[in-house]
């Protein structure tokens, strides 16, 4: 017999030993590999999409524009870039251009499921609706843990009215997305419309319970309980769920695309949610910006004072008020902003002044009344500003803020208990799912000493958002009372 090699031998055997139908393989895809990255290297690079018509873009969009299609160029085989600018695109609305640069990133980079995806939502924006579809299923086949895909899938087929499939979506969804609400609350409607409404309350129950600032998913939930007679219930959802805006369900690149929105119209409505959000430097910053390329735009004036307010900063404000006032003297949001600036300035007889042109400029208005009230205020006048308040309550009677302000003035500053009891009542009569008017409602039984009607208040309150802080601090300091 042969005498056996050593294992250690055998291990260190060089590579030129290997048998040659194993050597023929390797060296076959060594040869294909280099034959893909040829092909990748030599084929054309694809066309990079331009505007067609640049003149008629906004100037700052058509600055922005410039810049990122040249940046693509620079890099045409580089998907991501592709992806950028079609984005880019996207959140302006360009939605022809977006659709070339997103077909771009498919040829590029096949394996990424969100080039798939927005190539379809370009269609569906461009009201290709079949072609979308056709997308979106190749998309939820090839890549189905993907849960935008089985999302968007899901929503364009409840479009479509194909509940069947509808319905195998948004379950896919719930699968793959446990923690979605956009996932029961898919499938609650699918449910909802094929008219099993007791099993949609189910699904749209545990989609609030996901999220319960999901208004469409509460919406279709009041739906569900009113087909089950719950009348109270389904009036408390309606409600919750009135004038809900159905957002899709959000990935890695929706994320990114409000950086790219240059529009003045998206760019003031950014800045608005910043400063009610409290971020009034990042309202400034984006404003700022906006600006250079729109110098004598009314909008951007105001908005920018309005955002240097909130900063407080109204020596900053003040100019840019004026400024927009030079080029339209009766613009009267700009009045408002300036009265608002010159009470932060301590100029209280001027912001007075304004607040009375702002209301004889738009006497049907209510924001020029809640500056005369400001300014009022300002002066201790605080009679006049609950008359101020009246008046605008006049214009805008679901306004519940309103009668709160009108109620805090009259308790705190006036001393009238039963007239600011009856204000926070109206508010609750006005808006009985106003988590503010109930709680202001407490909080004035909380002041006068009345325990047990501050408790059955509060008690109210707890049922909208039993872990909301100011519900909260409200129990606390009732519980703190002397018994």
């Amino acid at each position: 017999m042969p005498e056996e090699k050593p294992v250690t031998e055998i291990a260190s055997a060089p590579s030129a030993r290997l048998r040659p139908p194993l050597r023929r393989a390797l060296l076959a895809v060594v040869v294909l590999g280099a034959g893909w990255f040829a092909w990748q290297t030599l084929r054309p690079s694809p066309a990079v999409p331009a505007p067609p018509d640049p003149a008629r873009l906004e100037p700052q969009l058509r600055a922005y524009l410039d810049e990122m299609v040249a940046w693509t160029r620079s890099g045409a085989r580089d998907p991501q870039r592709h992806a950028t600018l079609g984005l880019a695109y996207a959140a302006n609305n360009l939605w022809a251009e977006a659709r070339l640069a997103f077909s771009n990133v498919v040829q590029l980079n096949p394996r990424e499921p969100l080039a798939l995806l927005y190539y379809a939502v370009a269609h569906q924006e461009l009201g290709q609706t079949d072609e979308a579809l056709r997308l979106l299923r190749e998309l939820a086949e090839r890549f189905p843990q993907f849960a935008p895909g089985q999302y968007r899938l899901g929503e364009a087929l409840l479009r479509a009215g194909q509940m069947e499939e509808a319905e195998r979506a948004f379950t896919r969804l719930m699968a793959t997305a446990p923690g979605e609400w956009r996932g029961p609350a898919g499938l609650g409607e699918v449910k909802l419309r094929q008219g099993a409404a007791e099993e949609a309350a189910r699904l749209l129950e545990h989609a609030v319970e996901l999220d319960a600032a999901a208004r469409p998913a509460r919406y279709l939930l009041g739906q569900a309980y009113a087909r089950l007679g719950r009348t109270n219930d389904a009036q408390r959802e309606l409600a919750l769920g009135l004038d809900a805006q159905h957002y899709p369900m959000p990935d890695d690149w929706s994320r990114q695309a409000p950086q790219h929105m240059k529009l003045v119209q998206d760019q003031t409505a950014m800045a608005r949610e910043l400063v009610e959000s409290g971020q009034s430097w990042k309202a400034i910053r984006l404003l700022e910006e906006a600006l250079k390329y729109n110098t004598n735009s009314l909008v951007i004036l105001n908005n920018l004072g309005i955002a240097y307010n909130q900063a407080g900063q109204p020596q900053k404000a003040r100019p840019l008020l004026e400024r927009a006032l030079t080029v339209d003297p009766n613009y009267v949001p700009a009045v408002v902003a300036l009265s608002a600036a010159e009470v932060g300035l301590g100029q209280f007889e001027a912001a007075l002044t304004n607040a009375l042109r702002a209301v004889e400029l738009a006497p049907r208005s209510v924001q020029p009344y809640l500056a005369q009230a400001n300014a009022l205020l300002a002066l201790e006048r605080d009679a006049e500003a609950v008359a101020a308040l009246e008046r605008a309550f006049e214009h805008d009677p679901q306004n519940v803020q309103i009668l709160t302000d009108m109620g805090d003035i009259l308790l705190r500053n006036l001393g009238k208990d039963a007239e600011a009891l009856a204000r926070f009542r109206q508010a609750v009569a006005v808006a009985p799912l106003s988590l503010l008017a109930h709680l202001k409602l407490a909080d004035a039984y909380l002041v006068l000493g009345n325990g047990p009607a501050a408790a059955e208040a509060l008690e109210a309150a707890r049922r909208l958002a039993p872990d909301d802080p100011n519900v909260l601090a409200l129990d606390r300091a009732l519980k703190a009372l002397p018994k």
